[in-house]
Parts: C-alpha cells; sequence; structure tokens
C-alpha cells in the first residue's frame, strides 16, 4: 500500500489559481481600459456650457430652492404636478388608440411651466447683477469666461449651498 501523497497539484488549487490569474487580467484591463481612454485628461464637453447651468450655479442652491418654493406657493407642488403629467402620458400610451392631441396639451402646458420658472430664475439673476460693483461682475465674467475655456468647474459640495 502507497501512504505517499500523489504528485500534481489539487483540482481545487487549480480552479483557485486560475480565478485569481483571471481576476487580476480584469483589473489590469480596468486600469489600461481607463488609462487609455482618459490619456488626454477626461472627456471635453460637446460645445460651450449653456448660460442657464452657469446662471442656477451662480445664483447657488438656496435661491434655486427659493424661487422653487414661492413657484410652488403660487402653482402648486412641482412634484406633484411632474408626477400628473407622468401618470397621464403612460395613460395616453398605454391607450388601443394614441390621443395625439392629448399628449402635445400636456407637452405644451409643461413647456410653458418650466420657461416660466426659468423665466423668473433669469429675472432674478439680472436683478442681482444690478446691484453688483463693477470688480463683483468681472468676477462673474471672468468664472463665465472659464467656464468657456474648460467647461464648468466641479465644485465641492460645501460650496454649492451658498
Amino acid at each position: 500500500m502507497n501512504t505517499q501523497p500523489k504528485g500534481g497539484t489539487r483540482p481545487w488549487l487549480k480552479i483557485l489559481l486560475a480565478a485569481s490569474l483571471a481576476l487580476n487580467l480584469a483589473v489590469i484591463g480596468f486600469g489600461a481600459g481607463a488609462a487609455w481612454r482618459y490619456h488626454d485628461g477626461p472627456p471635453k464637453s460637446e460645445g460651450p456650457p449653456m448660460l442657464g447651468r452657469f446662471i442656477f450655479k451662480d445664483l447657488g442652491r438656496q435661491e434655486i430652492r427659493r424661487l422653487l418654493r414661492q413657484r410652488s406657493d403660487e402653482t402648486g407642488h412641482a412634484r406633484d404636478r411632474r408626477r400628473g403629467e407622468m401618470e397621464k402620458i403612460v395613460t395616453l400610451l398605454r391607450a388601443e388608440t394614441l390621443d395625439v392631441d392629448a399628449v402635445k396639451t400636456i407637452l405644451e402646458a409643461h413647456v410653458v411651466e418650466t420657461n416660466a420658472f426659468l423665466l423668473s430664475v433669469s429675472q432674478v439673476w439680472g436683478q442681482r447683477l444690478e446691484g453688483l460693483s463693477l470688480n463683483q461682475r468681472q468676477q462673474i465674467a471672468d468664472r463665465m469666461e472659464a467656464s468657456l475655456k474648460h467647461g464648468p468647474r466641479r465644485r465641492r459640495s460645501a460650496d454649492r449651498d451658498q
């Protein structure tokens, strides 16, 4: 009787080594793919930044929230309106025959409401500009120009709650 262990590698050890090799190759692949994709830095956004996005960031989160609350007091809560719009559209899409006029009516009402809010935001920003000194306006112009050259700045979350 031979009590010597057989030569060779145990089957479970082969599986473990193969899994380890596969994991290592995956990590190397992810790293190489990221290096290849971002070799010139993060991807550039298409076209210049939107003026509206700049205005929203310049006004700050608290002011935008105040304007949203004010708008909700005038027209009802925006979340309720959006939910209602979506539910109506879902119902219309599921109908045997599509009521195109009803869909258009909902979409047009949504655009009118959104434009009214954006108009109020732009009016508040314009009024804010009127009260600024030349130096303060130049600082805003510098940020806008930097945004045009380099895209929007990534701000830390603490900076966003001005």
